[in-house]
């Protein structure tokens, strides 16, 4: 695949992380939960044949694909679509930080081999994402740069939907690294939006 191509699959990935990450924030649930394990199964995947291969292929990124269209369509925008790209910037600065901090990057990548194990075993249940969590906190949480996710307090303080928030954050910190790796950059998306558009609805259609 071209650059703009891989590029729009990582924004896809972070998009998609975003969308479940408000809807856990605001209604406690996912739409569907297999996208969320897709998220996650991501960060485990540390040698994939191309860029799509990262989220098991393009056919699983359909809700970060839509977000992207809809986004890149420019047509009236919910407050949810503010908070999306609110998420991809901060995520974009908060990537930047992490990449900056060798010793914290390679914690996060120890201890994800370390875990793999479980997911193979257990594939992504509950025990997961609250080591990830704990993991998230013990490096992401500490660097200078926060993401700061609004939703419903209740929602928010709840156990197991935080452990599944900041599981979503770590994998949308690891689409959000593939972006960059891929060549993308803030000025490529203000000026290659066209181009961004096309590839979005080229791959969109593509799959389905």
């Amino acid at each position: 695949m071209n650059t703009i191509e891989d590029q729009s699959i990582a924004i896809a990935g972070i998009l998609q992380c975003a969308r479940l990450i408000h809807q856990l924030a605001y209604t406690g649930k996912v739409e569907h939960e297999r996208i969320l394990a897709t998220q996650i199964r991501s960060l485990f995947n540390f040698d994939p044949k191309d860029t799509a291969d990262t989220f098991g292929g393009v056919h699983e990124l359909n809700l970060g694909f839509e977000t992207f269209l809809k986004l890149l369509s420019g047509g009236d925008r919910q407050p949810s679509d503010t908070e999306m790209i609110r998420y991809s910037v901060n995520l974009i600065n908060v990537t930047k930080a992490f990449l900056n901090e060798p010793e914290t990057v390679k914690k996060v990548f120890t201890r994800l081999e370390a875990l793999k194990p479980t997911l193979t075993e257990h594939g992504v249940d509950d025990g997961l994402m609250t080591d990830i969590n704990q993991l998230y906190r013990e490096t992401i949480s500490n660097l200078p740069v926060r993401i700061v996710i609004n939703g419903e307090k209740r929602y928010l303080e709840e156990p197991r939907i935080s452990n599944q928030i900041r599981s979503l954050l770590l994998a949308a910190i690891r689409a959000t690294v593939l972006w960059r790796q891929v060549g993308g950059n803030r000025w490529s998306l203000v000026l290659k939006r066209g181009k961004y558009l096309a590839a979005a609805r080229q791959l969109s259609i593509g799959h389905n």
